[in-house]
């Protein structure tokens, strides 16, 4: 006589990210993560214009820094 093995519901099947041609591994909730990171750089540095001089003392930065980190471009 056999046995049989009780079968269990399983999570939704695990998507494997796609492989580029070059061996990258990429996925596209990954790419949504990384896009959604770089706009909020780019807000946080825009906002960073924004602040008075006390404001920015009170963050311990200068105007200069500000500027200048706001200079940056929002991928970096």
């Amino acid at each position: 006589m056999s046995t049989i093995e009780t079968m269990r519901p399983t999570s939704a099947p695990r998507i494997r990210p796609a492989t580029s041609a070059t061996g990258i591994s990429f996925s596209l909730s990954g790419l949504v993560g990384r896009v959604r990171l770089a706009m909020e750089r780019g807000r946080q540095r825009r906002d960073l214009l924004e602040l008075t001089d006390r404001e920015l003392r009170d963050i311990g930065l200068t105007r200069r820094q500000a500027l200048r980190e706001a200079a940056r471009p929002f991928w970096d």
